[in-house]
């Protein structure tokens, strides 16, 4: 994607094809019957420029809800690009400063959050097409006025503003970046400017942030979106509620903040706990296990465990129906005296995969649903059997929940 071609998609020209194309963007069966069609009345770049606009809308709806279809999308900017729930909840942040400079805007997607809570946005970026994405979406979200697209090298710049976020490039041609120094532009150079030029500054970095990247006088909030830990953010100046870590669950809007606390450690009760992702990046799982009178069935292990049905936005639970040293043979016969069909098995601190191993386990088509927990306990390994259903498990987090 060039400047060029997003300015012709955008064009009268390209508007009638784009709007089909985006009603019905081709699957991979039907690309190259798409293209030839297109070429007939298209250039090569054209067309190829249309199918990929159209499907990178499509893949876009998950993080741009009800607004992708009118909107322009580059595919690594996408990747970066903070879900619009996020987005809005870290710009609340600035919703009392007149300006705030967007360094590394990309598509845009945080200039349009910051834009919609107040301040102007001066959208900064190195690369003419993030600024030609920029503008165009502005348009699509009638936010012309307020953005203000600037080509510049963020760590160096030629006006003076207070405020600033930062969405350093975390992905090159060679995949993601896992170290803040190794980011574009590294966390140092940005920790600088907020020394120096910008004082009340955030940082939107990696989920795995290691703490000891945290400036001791700074604000290190996790958040997650539907139980998805989407990044983890450095809060600094004013935009600092109180210094220390916090975990933040969206949609709730709840936060929990880190203290230390430690759980107490004991066999499992009668449900099995769940923390939250960003809980668990945040170290605050012994703070929820204070808040919520629960217990760790292993002090190495962010399980929890309590004897009671507990409503909380910050973990999930289900009802433990039969816990015991792992053994396979063991785990089988008890699923056949269950009568239980296995629908998903987890792990957290066990070595086994879990896909292949639901392959060993006794079928029961039409068997009441379990979940399988491989865990340990007291140091041991162990499984737990769980009820799924209503409150518990769809399967859909079979793994350990390590961000990425």
């Amino acid at each position: 994607m060039f400047p060029e071609l997003l300015r012709w998609l955008r064009s009268d020209e390209a508007r009638p094809w784009l709007e089909v194309l985006t009603q019905a963007p081709p699957d991979d069966s039907q690309l190259l019957s798409t293209l030839a069609r297109l070429r007939r009345a298209l250039s090569p770049e054209q067309a190829g420029a249309l199918v990929t606009q159209a499907r990178l809308r499509r893949r876009a709806e998950r993080k741009f809800p009800g607004r992708a279809s009118r909107m322009f999308f580059e595919a690594t900017a996408l990747e970066q690009a903070t879900s619009m729930p996020v987005a809005a909840w870290t710009a609340r942040r600035y919703a009392r400063f007149d300006w705030v400079a967007d360094l590394g805007c990309g598509l845009g997607g945080d200039s349009l959050a910051l834009a919609q809570v107040g301040p102007q946005v001066l959208a900064v970026d190195r690369r003419a097409l993030a600024l030609a994405l920029v503008q165009a979406n502005a348009r699509a979200w009638g936010l012309s006025h307020v953005i203000h697209p600037i080509q510049a090298d963020v760590t160096a710049p030629a006006w003076e503003m207070a405020a600033a976020w930062a969405d350093p490039a975390r992905r090159d041609e060679a995949g993601r970046r896992f170290h803040p120094d190794a980011l574009q532009p590294p966390l140092g150079a940005l920790l600088s400017l907020q020394r120096t030029r910008m004082p009340h500054l955030g940082v939107k970095l990696m989920p795995g942030l290691d703490h000891a990247h945290i400036p001791p006088e700074a604000e290190a909030e996790w958040i997650s979106l539907h139980g998805e830990l989407k990044e983890a953010v450095l809060w600094l100046g004013d935009l600092v509620q109180r210094p220390g870590r916090r975990a933040t669950v969206l949609p709730a809007g709840a936060s929990l903040w880190r203290s230390g606390a430690r759980a107490p450690v004991a066999s499992p009760g009668a449900f099995l706990y769940e923390p939250d992702p960003a809980v668990i990046r945040a170290a605050a799982v012994g703070d929820l296990a204070q808040r919520l009178g629960l217990w760790q069935i292993d002090e190495t292990i962010a399980y929890l465990s309590g004897d009671a049905s507990l409503e909380t936005p910050f973990a999930r639970s289900w009802p433990i129906l039969e816990h015991h040293p792992f053994h396979l043979k063991t785990l089988n016969r008890r699923l056949r005296a269950m009568n239980a069909m296995v629908i998903a098995v987890k792990k957290r601190g066990s070595p086994i995969a879990p896909e292949p191993f639901r392959r060993k386990l006794r079928r029961t088509p039409q068997g009441r649903p379990v979940i399988v927990v491989l865990t340990r306990v007291a140091g041991r390994p162990w499984m737990l059997i769980c009820a799924a259903g209503p409150g518990g498990c769809d399967g859909s987090m079979a793994a350990d929940a390590t961000p990425d």
